[in-house]
């Protein structure tokens, strides 16, 4: 088997959109892949805003999310468990120099000692559409 990632939108507002994020590794981390494109909502946003992130990532995997664009920028490592907000300051403000307006993720941390067992994440989005 391969490494799977998959990217489901839950909720696909004027205003809102909620996506859910999930990967299983059997093999290696994940590369930097975009797994959120403006392109695919509608209204088509420029770019979005992050209010809250729900995680759940296997020990001792670390998920990276990064805002799309040149260079490309961290917004975040997640690893363990948990729930962070931003909404009350205004939320995550994508400040790439050049942005696409796509997130992109990666990996860190995949062990192939953990005992041929996948390693797999959840990561959920509650995002605010941009420059629609």
């Amino acid at each position: 088997m391969a490494n799977v990632v998959n990217t489901q939108v839950l909720m696909d507002g004027a205003r809102n959109t909620t996506v859910k994020i999930t990967g299983v590794l059997d093999t290696s981390d994940v590369a930097t892949t975009i797994v959120i494109d403006p392109a695919t909502f509608s209204p088509i946003p420029t770019k979005f805003r992050i209010d809250h992130i729900d995680y759940s990532i296997s020990t001792p995997l670390e998920v990276r999310l990064l805002w799309d664009g040149t260079p490309q920028l961290d917004i975040l490592p997640l690893s363990g468990r948990g729930r962070i907000s931003f909404w009350n300051f205004g939320g995550l403000q994508n400040n790439a120099t050049s942005p696409t307006g796509k997130i992109a993720l990666e990996t860190t941390g995949y062990n192939t000692t953990i005992g041929g067992t996948p390693l797999v994440f959840s990561v959920v989005l509650e995002l605010v559409k941009q420059g629609v």
